[in-house]
């Protein structure tokens, strides 16, 4: 258990005395973001648009489609054994689910998420040789970018990226921490935790870089003044990385300060408005997927998709890396410094426009 320096009885009282209840709010934030993510699922598998994404005419490399197999092999068999090792075998031999076991399930409901970085603008893709069944991205709520029910979700690789990666990084964050608060006692938790931050800043990009030059991912769309590697079709925005571990940190923190019940924030008064285990921890777990999904769309949806519109490249891409989205076969020219940002019911320019120049044509 993280060592807690606040003492407890700061917690928030109303004026009557009456202690504040935070799991209330935060588990009721949970069950509104679940039941939104299981109408989102049900109207895509219930749809015509529950089948592959088009993988297109363009040939990909042996080697290539290879290593797609295996990755979908390795992270199908690795996230079986992560689900026994850390949540099922510390659940069966303690009696309980753990804390740490119940954030892995809660980050499996961030899956649902994964998507909108293409909300307003075609800005990520994966290789759609994946396996997958297309995407949910656009019965989303409010969802914007046109022709993402062709977006391949891949459901080995990134259903076992939300269930072991996103909680190998919170807990390396922590233990980073965590080992901080004993050899650096003089500096501030704010001081600890930027170092944290970096550290798994780092551990993201030794994942991410490698499979975007290895043709696995890609991020086409992007403003080339913070983009590594601008214009190739292995250019890497490098604020993805800052985002997306700003999400990490956030729930390290939280994860880092838990009182001496074992409660975070969000989880405290659970014990006051039930004495049974099992529906404490079921509104624990609602009150950890209010927090974490709300971290996620505040430290990673809002920023990432406002550096999203301002995407001027978008280097030439094989089909199976387009989708049948943009590009020459569509509707849609891809997005460049040239074309406006379309969405669902806007008038579209096509890849032939003979207005746009030959390098705003290459897809």
């Amino acid at each position: 258990m993280s060592v807690n320096p606040i003492d407890l009885h700061r917690e928030g009282r109303s004026i009557a005395g009456t202690p504040a209840l935070p799991v209330k709010l935060w588990a009721g934030i949970g069950a509104i973001i679940l039941s939104v993510f299981a109408w989102t699922l049900f109207q895509w598998v219930t749809s015509p648009y529950f089948r592959p994404a088009p993988v297109g005419n363009d040939p990909i490399a042996p080697t290539t489609l290879m290593l797609v197999h295996i990755t979908d092999i390795f992270c199908g068999v690795f996230s079986l054994g992560f689900l026994y090792w850390f949540v099922i075998k510390p659940w069966r031999k303690q009696g309980e689910l753990t804390w740490d076991g119940m954030l892995a399930l809660v980050f499996v409901t961030e899956w649902v998420l994964d998507p909108i970085c293409n909300y307003f603008n075609f800005t990520f893709s994966y290789n759609a040789h994946f396996i997958n069944m297309g995407s949910w991205a656009s019965f989303l709520p409010g969802w914007q970018s046109p022709g993402m029910e062709n977006f391949p979700e891949p459901l080995l690789l990134m259903g076992g990226i939300y269930l072991w990666w996103t909680t190998i990084n919170v807990l390396a964050a922590g233990w980073v921490m965590k080992k901080l608060h004993f050899s650096m006692p003089q500096y501030s938790i704010f001081v600890h935790a930027a170092i944290a931050y970096f550290a798994i800043v780092i551990l993201d990009m030794i994942l991410e870089l490698p499979a975007v030059w290895l043709d696995l991912f890609a991020y086409p769309g992007a403003p080339t003044w913070a983009t590594l590697w601008a214009g190739q079709p292995q250019q890497f925005p490098i604020y993805e990385t800052m985002f997306m571990n700003f999400n990490y940190i956030t729930i390290a923190i939280l994860r880092h300060y838990r009182d001496d019940k074992g409660f975070t924030m969000v989880e405290r008064g659970v014990d006051k408005l039930t004495p049974s285990k099992p529906k404490q921890k079921f509104l624990r777990f609602l009150a950890l997927a209010g927090f974490v999904n709300t971290s996620y769309f505040i430290t990673y949806f809002m920023p990432y998709n406002w550096m999203a519109m301002q995407a001027d490249t978008f280097p030439a891409y094989k089909s199976y890396m387009r989708y049948e989205i943009c590009g020459q076969g569509t509707a849609y020219a891809c997005p460049s410094r040239e074309v406006p940002i379309p969405n669902r019911k806007s008038l579209a320019i096509a890849p032939d426009d003979p207005r746009l120049s030959a390098e705003a044509r290459r897809n």
